[in-house]
């Protein structure tokens, strides 16, 4: 595997962090979680069995687990031994906690310069706001996603998209300093923030805020860059949503609903016609849906080659085709399943090859490796 023989210690808690370093597991790093006595918070909430938490399986395949009292003696020897034995940290402590634990990249470089260390935070390693607490949607909230997300008022992305995109830069962080000790020897901080990643993933909509001083509006479903553009409710009860951003594709879907002198219509000439005209279009476009069950109407418009798509619920996308084909759920084993390795490599290819971990579940056997009495 692409990165068989790197050590990655996950010393971080809650999403980012801890989502970051099973990434680098999907690849092939050796991780260990170390986690306190009563075990990482993502444990303790959400949806769970009698013994497992869904937030937790959901994010942590791939890796190893330890406990260690860091309050402790031997808690930190512990934590000092597995500083020695990794590649790369991962963090998201606040900065007086980092102190106390001796994991600030100061002190982490002195005692292994080679050791990569990744921190993560709401805001910044630095700067007016770092050390306060912030979690997902207080990162979406001041990041200006919210501000752009919704029909008349803000609405919050479902999952924790500030946590899953920062959880691809602490990968992308790693790898890319892993890169970099390979020339120079050493290693480096890596700082990754909530809010930075949600700024980056909005390039289309500040590119408009620099170019043009304006804040993109809230347009649910639609978007005003071109039409039609929107999710449109089936006969079923079930939607599709559907996109025609050019004269190719808005001819398609003419063809497809059956109407192909619309394509002509001066209402629908050009894409700022039918931006003009986008209520008159949707009506159009939803009145042949609605006259369809779901099913029925994909079928029809993929013939056709129209930009369409099911709106699925998580038990269709799982038995969806593709989606079985891409591997994205696997079967851990013990009647769990939890999703698969999203980057595919062709000669050294990503596998999910551990269940989430039980707490401490490998505590003796690493700290065997480590050489210290358990």
């Amino acid at each position: 595997m692409a990165l068989d023989g790197v050590r990655v210690l996950d010393a971080a808690s809650m999403l980012a962090g801890p989502y970051g370093a099973t990434l680098l597991g999907d690849l092939g790093a050796d991780v260990v979680k170390l986690e306190p006595p009563a075990g990482d918070e993502t444990r303790r909430f959400g949806p769970r069995t009698e013994d497992e938490s869904a937030v937790f399986v959901g994010i942590n395949r791939n890796k190893r687990s330890v406990v260690a009292d860091l309050r402790s003696d031997e808690g930190r020897s512990v934590l000092g031994a597995l500083l020695d034995w990794a590649d790369v940290v991962v963090e998201n402590l606040r900065p007086r906690a980092k102190l106390a634990l001796g994991l600030d990249f100061e002190s982490l470089h002195a005692r292994n310069p080679r050791l990569i260390s990744v921190g993560v935070s709401a805001f910044g390693a630095d700067g007016p706001y770092a050390g306060r607490p912030g979690t997902d949607p207080v990162a979406q909230a001041l990041s200006g996603l919210m501000s752009v997300t919704g029909f008349a008022d803000p609405v919050k992305a479902g999952p924790p998209i500030a946590d899953a995109v920062s959880s691809l830069l602490v990968a992308v962080g790693a790898l890319s300093a892993l890169y970099a000790r390979e020339r120079t020897g050493e290693g480096q901080r890596v700082d990754v923030a909530l809010i930075d990643g949600l700024i980056h993933v909005q390039a289309p909509y500040t590119g408009e805020y620099f170019l043009l001083g304006a804040q993109h509006p809230r347009t649910g479903n639609a978007i005003d860059w071109y039409a039609p553009y929107n999710a449109y409710r089936c006969g079923d009860g079930r939607f599709v949503h559907l996109v025609g951003y050019n004269d190719k594709f808005f001819r398609n879907v003419c063809e497809a609903i059956g109407q192909p002198a619309l394509a002509d219509d001066e209402r629908f000439a050009s894409n700022a016609d039918r931006l003009a005209h986008r209520e008159e279009l949707d009506a159009l476009i939803g009145a042949w849906v609605g006259a369809r069950d779901r099913d029925e109407a994909l079928a029809v418009l993929w013939e056709h080659d129209v930009i369409v798509g099911p709106v699925n619920e998580y038990a269709e996308v799982f038995a969806d085709p593709q989606v079985v084909h891409n591997e994205m759920v696997v079967d851990v084993g013990g009647g769990l399943r939890v999703t698969g390795v999203p980057v595919r490599l062709s000669a050294t290819p990503g596998a999910v090859r551990r269940r989430p971990p039980a707490l401490g579940e490998h505590t003796a056997e690493v700290l065997a490796e480590l050489g210290i009495p358990a």
